[in-house]
């Protein structure tokens, strides 16, 4: 072993080559990662990545330090070092996870030097020495430019915000305002899209006061001006109005914009969604920040959520708002978790785009003075193997860089920030559509902006979680699915609904022979308008008839963990129940993510409960997966979220048999887990009257008698009233879940493209549900008093 890995007190030529292609290796797998992180769902590849960073970073300065010494004669050693430190550098796309954004340049600069020090202090051939210098110049450019420009984005991006955040507290006061908003051609909604940023600071430049007071007034003076001022706006703000009135503009039989025909189909559905989603996604950052949401009890926000967005119900509007929310979430990812953000924070990033096509360049002129070193040292000194040791080693890390270069350009030309900014750029200033080169830029601008996206914007999947039976995995968002949440989101915005109300409007909607009981000092609550704020925190119950007699579950209406769990077993009874009508019995092979209630009978598949069954399952088998999380991406404290669950783990190991973490050592068919459930409801089994006295209150027990009362209520396990009434349950209290959670836990999953339930939440706070959450997110009290009245009676 000390033969090959040192050899005269010096390490080997092999064991060097090694190192260095092990920490390309890493670098690779780490990029590889890092962007694909989006379509991963869980937190593994975070761990992955967080550790590959540290890994590498430890690689790179052991690899500079073992071909920095003098007796590494071999020339290529010197030009791995440039390459290594110009693949760091280029390898990276989100910003590393607990890294401080200042030091990682700084990382990166000091590496730098390093290399520049080994090139500088060896002897090496001026065919090598010089196309090195030239690739190291050009690394070393982008880093300081890097560093530079990500300074100045922050303060870019700060700034923009708070501009923001001052317009829309005027946006609504304009003169030049429609009397009713309409959303569909986006008429008084001058929502910024671009060019807030440039206009703004020149115009706060030009009039800010002494003092913090007269320049609060000077900035409102200049953002009354602004909107109120047509010719401004249409010289150099973009907004949603503008946008969507530039296509209304050109019939091309009397053409009004002189621009030549082809030009405004440009313009089409999809790419102003794009441009609403951007626009959007800038309203949606002032969340993550405290900052007030001034526009959320207008009545033209909700509005714009209900009739501009979510459409009514069809295919295309279902289609739509999961495209819009996608981009929109797309991009708020990028803000957080990606150098997007950053690279197009000032416009397009053509320095990056030259200093990109200069490395490619330098690569190319490194490759070519390789080849003409590896043949003169053949010709001259014949036998000398040690100096062509790595030739074929230093094309492949080249062919790496280079791939990687022309990879980052090509993300950078066909990027949804690049569409959005080319779309601005043709609404604001459409010159360069009327010259001769117009035919051919309509042809290129074509051919962007029909481009798909390089990556899914989202993974479209959610996670599901099996309480019973343990089993976790995740499938497709079905069509279904998407059309009873975003049915149930529309309904509500439409009519101005209290989101926690989800059990009345399922009850109301259905003719399922159940009541929903309230204590009687509680009764003037129950008459009070559905608009008013929810019920504090007393017990409600589910009440039904079975044999005559009066059966009721109670449980705690505030608590959304103790809601979810026994509903959730509730639901799960029914389903079981459901395999034994149906004569279907599964064991635990079949039980991940396939629904066995609708197992067999293939000729059932148009049964009118089918689809009903299917939302309940994926729903009920979501909301388990969101607190099976970790954290629980749940409103509430996750500490006592988790030593619920834990609870309950706790009582159906008991129950079922379970001892150890072994699958196989438990009840694993659906009929015995079924047969517990019957006994452990009907009294005959109990497992914690003797520690707490409490055996009637179980979670578990909760849910099993829930469910047997649902039964009874619709008279059979396959009954559509059933199945529709948990359906609309489900995608009520999916809804509500997306409107109580923090802004700061959906932020802990996006960097997999975030869950559905952000995407709801994304749509509900533009529609003015800012949820009660009031720990470092915007809530309704917080929102400053509109001069538009606002009457929450008011339905859309």
């Amino acid at each position: 072993m000390a033969s090959i890995l040192v050899e005269n007190g010096t390490l080997t030529p092999g064991f060097i080559q090694f190192i260095v292609a092990l920490t390309t290796l890493l670098m690779v797998i780490r990029f590889g990662l890092d962007a694909l992180r989006h379509r991963s769902r869980g937190n593994v590849t975070q761990i992955v990545l967080a550790t590959l960073d540290t890994v590498t970073h430890t690689m790179i300065t052991y690899s500079l330090g073992i071909m920095q010494h003098r007796s590494a004669t071999t020339s290529y050693y010197q030009l791995w070092a440039v390459l290594l430190v110009t693949l760091r550098y280029s390898v990276k796309i989100g910003r590393p996870a607990g890294i401080a954004m200042k030091q990682t340049p700084l990382f990166d600069l000091m590496s730098s030097f390093w290399a520049a020090h080994i090139l500088r202090s060896h002897s090496v051939s001026m065919l090598l020495k010089v196309p090195g210098w030239l690739l190291w110049s050009i690394n070393s450019a982008r880093i300081i430019h890097g560093f530079i420009s990500s300074a100045d984005a922050s303060n870019v991006h700060r700034e923009n915000m708070r501009l923001l955040t001052d317009y829309m507290r005027h946006e609504h006061t304009t003169t030049v305002q429609v009397q009713r908003p309409d959303p569909s051609s986006m008429k008084g909604y001058r929502y910024l899209v671009l060019g807030e940023g440039k206009k703004l600071k020149k115009r706060e430049l030009a009039e800010q006061g002494v003092d913090g007071v007269e320049t609060t007034e000077a900035i409102n003076r200049i953002l009354l001006a602004l909107l109120t001022d047509e010719n401004n706006i249409d010289q150099e703000l973009v907004t949603l109005e503008r946008i969507w009135s530039h296509q209304g503009r050109c019939s091309h039989d009397g053409c009004q914009c002189n621009l030549p025909p082809g030009c405004c189909d440009i313009l089409d559905q999809k790419t102003k969604d794009l441009c609403l989603s951007f626009a959007l996604y800038k309203l949606l950052r002032r969340r993550f920040f405290n900052l007030p949401i001034h526009e959320a009890r207008l009545q033209k926000t909700r509005r714009l959520v209900v009739y501009g967005i979510l459409g009514e119900g069809d295919a295309a509007n279902y289609k739509r708002a999961f495209r819009v929310s996608e981009a929109e979430v797309a991009f708020l990812n990028d803000f957080f978790n990606s150098r997007y953000a950053i690279i197009f924070a000032q416009g397009f990033p053509w320095i990056r785009l030259v200093l990109s096509t200069l490395l490619i360049g330098g690569i190319s002129s490194v490759a070519v003075a390789v080849y003409r070193f590896s043949k003169s040292a053949k010709e001259d000194e014949l036998g000398r193997v040690h100096i062509h040791h790595g030739v074929y080693f230093t094309w492949v890390i080249l062919s790496l860089l280079g791939a990687k270069e022309i990879w980052e350009m090509t993300t950078y030309v066909f990027s949804d920030w690049t569409k959005v900014l080319l779309l601005c750029k043709f609404v604001e200033q459409p010159w360069w559509m009327r010259c001769w080169v117009g035919n051919l830029a309509r042809a290129l601008m074509r051919m962007l902006l029909c481009s798909p996206p390089l990556f899914r914007r989202w993974h479209g999947k959610v996670g599901q979680f099996n309480l019973l039976f343990s089993r976790h995995s995740s499938i497709h968002l079905s069509q279904q699915v998407k059309e009873a949440v975003v049915d149930s989101l529309r309904n509500s915005v439409r009519q101005n609904l209290v989101l926690n109300n989800y059990l009345e409007q399922a009850i109301s909607k259905n003719s399922l022979r159940i009541r929903l009981v309230r204590p009687s000092d509680n009764q003037e609550q129950e008459q009070a308008p559905q608009n008013s704020q929810a019920d504090g925190g007393h017990r409600v119950s589910v009440e039904w008839l079975q044999d005559s007699q009066k059966k009721s579950v109670e449980w705690q209406l505030q608590d959304d963990v103790h809601t979810l769990l026994v509903w959730h077993i509730a639901t799960c009874y029914c389903e079981l129940k459901l395999a034994e009508t149906r004569n279907v019995g599964a064991n635990y092979t079949w039980l991940s993510w396939r629904g066995f209630g609708c197992r067999r009978r293939p000729s059932d598949a148009d049964n009118p409960w089918r689809p009903h069954y299917l939302v309940s399952r994926t729903l009920s088998q979501y909301c388990a997966y969101l607190l099976w999380l970790v954290p629980p991406l749940l409103p509430g404290n996750s500490l006592m979220a988790k030593a619920v669950i834990t609870q309950v783990y706790r009582e159906r190991n008991r129950l079922l048999g379970r001892r150890v973490y072994l699958p196989f050592s438990w009840c694993t068919s659906t009929t015995k887990v079924l047969d517990k459930l019957e006994t452990y409801r009907s009294g005959e089994i109990q497992l914690f009257a003797d520690e707490a006295g409490n055996a009637n209150t179980t979670i578990l027990r909760k849910g099993a008698e829930l469910g047997m009362g649902l039964i009874t209520a619709a008279r059979s396990a396959d009954s559509e009233a059933l199945w529709k009434f948990l359906s609309d349950f489900w995608a009520g209290f999916v809804v509500h879940l997306a409107e109580s959670t923090k802004a700061s836990q959906h932020k802990m999953y996006l960097t997999a493209g975030g869950e559905l339930s952000t995407h709801l939440w994304a749509l509900l706070s533009h529609a003015g549900y800012l949820g009660a959450t009031p720990h470092g997110d915007q809530t309704s009290d917080t929102v400053l008093q509109q001069l538009q009245p606002y009457n929450p009676d008011v339905q859309l």
